[in-house]
Parts: structure tokens; sequence; C-alpha cells
């Protein structure tokens, strides 16, 4: 009987060694998937900061000049529409104003003003008024021309 009870304890105290040992194994495995999980992230966070300055781009999808449709204007703090030489995109259009529309980064985000012009400024569909903020896949109208904005 005495044998007995020693042979269980020893088995219980061995029994309770396993389980310890377990746990650390687990707890090792974890801080090993921990560790490699991580760095994965870490790498994820520097690919992102190696962008181009190149933060968004306008794609003509119709315009008067049919030349434009098709073509990309890439930009990363300020764009601006209209009739006039002097604008980053030139619309050959009676519809379009001069200074039409300007698009600009503000506090990270994009937003699109109307610069008074006698036609407004669209964004799907909707006439502008003041500031509108941007988001990929926009449809902006100038005069006759529109514009996918995308990010």
């Amino acid at each position: 009987m005495q044998g007995t009870a020693i042979v269980i304890k020893t088995l219980g105290i061995a029994l309770q060694y396993g389980l310890l040992l377990l746990l650390l194994y687990f707890v090792y495995k974890l801080m090993r998937f921990m560790k490699k999980d991580s760095q994965h992230v870490v790498e994820d966070i520097y690919a992102v900061t190696e962008i181009s300055n190149v933060e968004a781009v306008l794609t003509v999808l119709e315009a008067a000049d049919q030349s434009m449709v098709g073509q990309r204007f890439a930009f990363s703090n300020h764009i601006s529409i209209g009739r006039g030489n002097d604008n980053d995109i030139v619309l050959n259009d009676s519809f379009a104003s001069h200074h039409h529309a300007e698009i600009a980064l503000l506090n990270n985000l994009y937003v699109i003003e109307d610069m008074g012009s006698v036609n407004k400024t669209y964004v799907n569909n909707e006439p502008i008024t003041g500031r509108q903020y941007l988001q990929s896949g926009d449809l902006i109208s100038v005069g006759s021309a529109t514009f996918e904005f995308g990010r």
C-alpha cells in the first residue's frame, strides 16, 4: 500500500513537471510566432514609407478634345484645372472657365474647390459649393470633361 502511494505521488509530480514543460514550450512557440509576425509589420511600415511623391492621379474619361481621353495627370500637393494656359490641366472647352477648379492636399486628404466658375464643378454628378473632400473613384466634371480621381 505504501509502495503504491509513492508511485502515485511520483507519477503526480512527473505529470506536474510535464504540464509545466508543456506550458513553457507553448509560451516559447508563442513568443517566436509574435517576433516573426512583428518583423513583417516593421517591413510593411518601411514599405509604405517608400511610396513615390506622386500621391494622386486624375484620369480623363471624357473631354471635348478627344486626344485628352485616357491621359493621366499625377500630382502630390496641388493641381489646377481650367481653360487658361497657366493651369496644370488646360481644357480646350468653351464650358470651362479660365480658372475653373483646384485640387489641393489638406491634412493628408485631397479637397476640390470650384474657383467661381459659371458652369460649376461637379463631383459624382453633384455641384460642389466651397471645398469638398475627394475619395478614390470620385468622378469630377469640369465643363464637358470628366475625370476620375485616384489615390
